[in-house]
């Protein structure tokens, strides 16, 4: 009997601690999936982003969202506001963020029916997995994009969750988060940008060794791209879909002609423009052939650009230039071959360092 009560006592201390912890991580809710607080300033955890995005795609005030990896996370929406004279944008770019990714955050968004823009910013890596696979080894957490409560289990029990709550409980600052709702993903201030720091650690006859990127195919793309976008566009005909192809440095561009991947990635560009054709709310923006945002002064590395790009990109495309039509997308096609064969990665790291 003795053996029965500790049992029994042990479950009912073990429930009423899950419990607790539960109503806890309820009650604060560090990553925003029930209500924005009030009781304290929001918190954006960038590790945790895809955590937060749809909580935030919930609850908060928008109709125009900027989506895109971390090449769009220092877009501040109220940047994105002036430039096209109206709106209220949230920024709700994913690092590593693919095609899948985008798909799941903008289904919550989307789904509000208030959404009138998207600015949306892929780049080729999105498209290089499977159709339905996220930018992080980790499994991605499905059970927080759905408008069931019933499986938030594994955000409600976990000691992750309720380490956050009780650092915002006791107002401590252990990990690393921004308040700033206008740019909740903002990084640009953490890092130094010019040649010698964009080409740091580059071996020029492998640019890309030390970069993430998956091999990319054709017909692997356009999968991704049938699968995550084309279902946005046909279920959502009264939101605009603006895509812009940020810039990348000519560095990028040499990697992908050392890997083969050049013609892919034109190829991608041509073929997605045109299916995009098909649907009468999107359109296409393209500054990657723009050899003023090619130079390595703007770079932190060999991808990431610095804000003042960023800011010149998103009010030339609020006013409509470098947008991609059929007259002029061949032309821009043989611009960017020309400017990527022509480069050359041991002359520019040289002169960078």
């Amino acid at each position: 009997m003795m053996g029965r009560a500790f049992v029994r006592n042990v479950l009912i201390a073990t429930l009423a601690g899950l419990a607790a912890c539960a109503a806890f991580n309820y009650a604060i809710d560090p990553y925003q999936q029930y209500r924005i607080p009030t009781s304290y300033a929001p918190r954006f955890y960038a590790a945790f982003q895809r955590y937060e995005n749809p909580g935030l795609a919930r609850h908060y005030d928008f109709d125009r969202i900027v989506l895109g990896s971390s090449m769009a996370e220092n877009i501040p929406g109220s940047l994105v506001d002036e430039a096209f004279k109206g709106g209220k944008t949230i920024n709700l770019s994913l690092s590593a963020m693919t095609a899948y990714d985008a798909r799941r955050v903008l289904e919550v968004a989307l789904a509000r029916g208030t959404v009138k823009q998207v600015i949306y910013a892929p780049d080729f890596n999105s498209f290089s997995k499977g159709v339905d696979h996220s930018g992080f080894p980790q499994a991605h957490p499905g059970f927080l994009y759905d408008n069931a409560v019933w499986n938030d289990y594994p955000y409600l029990l976990s000691i992750a969750t309720l380490r956050k709550s009780a650092e915002i409980a006791m107002d401590l600052r252990i990990n690393r988060f921004s308040t700033d709702r206008d740019k909740p993903w903002y990084w640009a201030n953490a890092y130094a940008f010019g040649p010698r720091f964009a080409v740091a650690g580059i071996d020029p006859k492998q640019v890309g060794k030390n970069f993430r990127d998956f091999p990319r195919t054709l017909p692997g793309m356009q999968a991704s791209f049938r699968a995550n976008i084309e279902p946005l566009l046909r279920d959502n005909p009264k939101t605009e879909f603006v895509f812009v192809y940020l810039p990348f440095s000519i560095l990028v561009w040499a990697d992908f002609v050392q890997r083969g991947e050049l013609e892919t990635a034109l190829a991608f560009k041509r073929w997605s423009f045109h299916e995009l054709q098909k649907y009468p709310n999107a359109r296409v923006h393209d500054f990657q052939a723009r050899t003023e945002f090619q130079g390595l002064q703007h770079y932190k590395d060999i991808y990431h650009h610095s804000p003042a790009i960023s800011s010149r990109v998103i009010w030339e495309m609020a006013r409509g230039q470098e947008r991609v039509t059929a007259e002029n997308l061949e032309a821009g096609l043989a611009q960017l071959r020309a400017t990527a064969l022509a480069a050359d990665p041991v002359r520019l790291v040289d002169e960078a360092k």
